[in-house]
């Protein structure tokens, strides 16, 4: 099912990189891909606990870190919080942590205070598609017992 999420995100990813905004039609699309994938599929199969940690954990985190100190928009707090759904807690976890170095260096080098998080997101979810795809889907369960 995470296979399915690539158009929206790469979709979401050229338009925040153009227009530093993000179509809400991206984030619902990975929103029910993830409940039809919760739902009626379970495959792969993720506790609806770690779904729903994963749909509000960054989310909120996201919303107050742009209440308080800005540069991130509404479209990155929801693309972040259906990517946490569909993808769970860890596997997100993972993807942020192939997002943030490539964004960190995006952002020293053109020392921009918010960069266009969409595309950064696109690229951690492809480096974290190819190596799960690489290790046999294992990749999930090696960043869970990481963090």
């Amino acid at each position: 099912m995470m296979i399915l999420c690539a158009i929206p995100m790469i979709c979401a990813a050229i338009t925040d990189m153009k227009k530093r905004i993000i179509p809400d039609w991206t984030w619902i699309t990975i929103l029910l891909i993830g409940g039809v994938s919760a739902f009626f599929f379970k495959i792969p199969y993720l506790p609806l606990m770690d779904r729903i940690v994963g749909l509000l954990l960054p989310g909120i985190s996201l919303l107050i870190i742009a209440v308080k100190y800005g540069g991130v928009g509404g479209g990155d707090i929801k693309l972040m919080a259906a990517m946490g759904f569909c993808f769970g807690m860890f596997r997100l976890a993972a993807v942020l942590l192939f997002a943030a170095i490539p964004a960190c260096i995006y952002s020293f080098v053109t020392k921009q205070r918010s960069v266009p998080l969409a595309v950064f997101l696109c690229i951690g979810f492809f480096a974290y598609l190819v190596l799960s795809l690489y290790t046999g889907g294992e990749l999930a369960w090696k960043c869970y017992w990481f963090f």
